[in-house]
């Protein structure tokens, strides 16, 4: 892993770490089901109807309300809860439900409201996290003391490399993003990190077909239509060509008393026109004229 060698731009004073290429790793999921559910919020998770599903809570878990009639059997141990659908025997024919089931579970002082979606899929882990005050307590300490520097570039490596804190709140978008004329762009997710006021926006960018290779900029992606209070700009690979891809970190203020401008296209004041997108490169790699 080359994160230190990641282009960063924080605006205010920019900050450059040199360039990195990397490999888009694309991971090909077409549905997301949630993992990690909030208290008092009904929500769908899929549960294997073929295994043992567990669900875990950093509390323990005290007691899970549930319809017998369903045909569900649940254990509770070591504060862990295990989740099992019986199976009909029909002859020599195994049925599994696909029929869902609510279950309400107690812990730490919450109620999770779930809907089991049975499918055959492997065994399932459903994480209940905290409720928001102790997020917000868990984010507070895990930037405790940081500078704003560090805590931008913290929040850029974390979502660099996937590895999030269970408290930071994970928003799946994956909407394209008719922007540059030249780039195919996709704004894949957005990290929330409650109580400190920040969140990451991640956009994944690739050239459009008979485009030439380009040069990306982190200025290019200070646009209203893509953040409105930006703090800084990260971009894995700067050299665009046929066939690579890069991923764009947009790490913005979320604090309603703090509000900055929303950010404009480059003017060339001369001609009153708006500055070329990107600088073309040429076969030798260098920027074209």
């Amino acid at each position: 892993m080359r994160w230190n060698r990641m282009q960063i731009a924080i605006l205010g004073g920019l900050v450059w770490a040199g360039s990195l290429t990397l490999a888009y790793a694309d991971k090909g999921i077409s549905e997301v089901w949630p993992t990690v559910i909030l208290p008092e919020v009904t929500t769908k998770v899929r549960l294997s109807n073929t295994d043992v599903n567990r669900l875990v809570c950093p509390d323990g878990i005290k007691d899970v309300v549930f319809s017998q009639e369903k045909g569900v059997k649940v254990k509770i141990t070591d504060g862990n809860a295990f989740l099992k659908f019986q199976v009909i025997k029909k002859g020599e024919e195994m049925i599994y439900t696909e029929v869902p089931s609510e279950f309400y579970v107690v812990c730490g002082g919450d109620i999770y409201s779930l809907v089991g979606m049975p499918q055959r899929v492997p065994a399932q882990t459903i994480r209940l996290s905290s409720g928001k005050k102790q997020k917000i307590q868990q984010n507070l300490s895990l930037f405790n003391g940081m500078p704003l520097e560090k805590k931008i570039l913290t929040l850029i490596r974390q979502t660099y490399t996937d590895q999030l804190p269970e408290s930071y709140e994970v928003r799946v978008v994956n909407r394209q993003i008719n922007l540059f004329p030249v780039l195919w762009m996709s704004f894949t997710r957005e990290i929330v990190v409650e109580g400190e006021g920040l969140a990451v926006r991640e956009y994944r960018v690739s050239l459009k077909s008979g485009t030439e290779p380009v040069r990306l900029t982190e200025q290019e992606f200070l646009r209203s239509e893509l953040t409105s209070q930006p703090l800084a700009v990260a971009v894995d690979e700067l050299l665009l060509s046929d066939g690579s891809h890069s991923r764009v970190f947009v790490v913005e203020r979320r604090d309603p008393d703090s509000p900055s401008p929303m950010i404009k296209q480059t003017v060339d004041k001369a001609s009153g026109s708006k500055k070329p997108v990107f600088q073309p490169v040429n076969e030798e790699g260098t920027d074209g004229p």
